[in-house]
């Protein structure tokens, strides 16, 4: 059971604030628009988690070392001081959601044993090779909706923990050859809404529990036949919303339930043939449509005859 007490009640809480009391956390959330200073006055020792929204306030963080949640969305954070988390030993969450930020700094996360790590919609465009420490145990990781216009690889090196990683909303071009080897327990991999227009035929390997590749509206225009291949848990590939014109023989030769094609501009040509058989013999779980030749604009793919396509019966 949880009991909430509010600003003024009987158990210390800061103005302009909510605290949930229960038997194991005390979460204080300040969503105050108002508030000017750090609400140090009241606030409880034992505090879990904090939430702090649209400020711009300096934070002091020494007076509650038990503080396992940390989350600063929307205050206008320009920077981040290397001791921001000194002292914080519980520390494994940290959301840093639409703030200013424009590079990260050295050490900056290493004073804290995260595990999740949300630095989404800010203005990053380069990141220190020591921004983490080298036996972080991170195994969520969200940059999306950055600057960032190189894969970081470098940077990620020490995540052998990491399961899922968002890069969606950058300005990547590429995926480096084995951009996923230092990360064998990755299950999930967002780069939707990149530049990415091809992808080299190993981007994926040594990456065998990968379950969730999310690829929308990254431009690609081709893929390699055997660029899935190797990846035995995949569950889902979403190639919506890109520019691939067809599939060579192979591409999807995996194990996977459900792949989405769909806002693609396929040409049902001779050469969808390979397509149009997985989507008409296996359950995609996706409705492809015809872009190209006129005449079959708009048409289902998996409704074709082999004449319409130009293929002997």
């Amino acid at each position: 059971m949880t009991v909430v007490f509010c600003c003024r009640d009987a158990l210390s809480c800061p103005m302009r604030c909510t605290c949930h009391f229960s038997a194991k956390t005390t979460e204080v959330v300040c969503p105050d628009a108002d508030l000017s200073s750090f609400p140090g006055d009241g606030l409880p020792g034992n505090t879990t988690s904090l939430t702090i929204q649209f400020t711009n306030l300096n934070l002091h963080l020494t007076a509650i070392p038990l503080l396992e949640e940390l989350h600063l969305p929307g205050n206008k954070l320009s920077s981040s001081p290397a001791d921001l988390l000194k002292g914080l030993h519980y520390l494994h969450t940290i959301d840093l959601t639409d703030n200013e930020l424009q590079e990260i700094p050295a050490y900056v996360f290493h004073h804290a044993p995260l595990l999740n790590l949300v630095l989404k919609d800010n203005r990053i465009s380069s990141i220190h090779p020591d921004w983490l420490p080298n036996n972080s145990n991170i195994t969520w990781l969200d940059l999306s909706g950055n600057h960032l216009m190189k894969f970081p690889m470098a940077q990620l090196q020490s995540l052998s923990h990491l399961k899922v990683l968002h890069l969606s909303q950058n300005k990547l071009k590429e995926l480096p050859v084995g951009c996923l080897v230092a990360h064998p327990a990755q299950e999930r991999f967002n780069v939707d809404q990149n530049k990415i227009q091809s992808l080299d035929v190993k981007s994926f390997c040594c990456s065998g529990n990968l379950t969730h590749i999310f690829l929308q509206k990254t431009r690609l225009d081709s893929l390699p036949p055997t660029v899935f291949q190797g990846l035995k848990r995949l569950d889902y590939v979403d190639l919506s919303d890109n520019r691939l014109q067809f599939l060579p023989t192979g591409t999807l030769d995996i194990n996977t339930s459900w792949v989405e094609l769909i806002f693609n501009p396929w040409h049902c040509y001779a050469k969808i043939e390979y397509l149009w058989r997985k989507l008409t013999m296996e359950s995609l779980q996706s409705e492809p449509k015809c872009t190209a030749p006129e005449n079959l604009k708009d048409r289902v793919i998996a409704t074709l005859t082999r004449k319409e396509m130009g293929l002997p019966d």
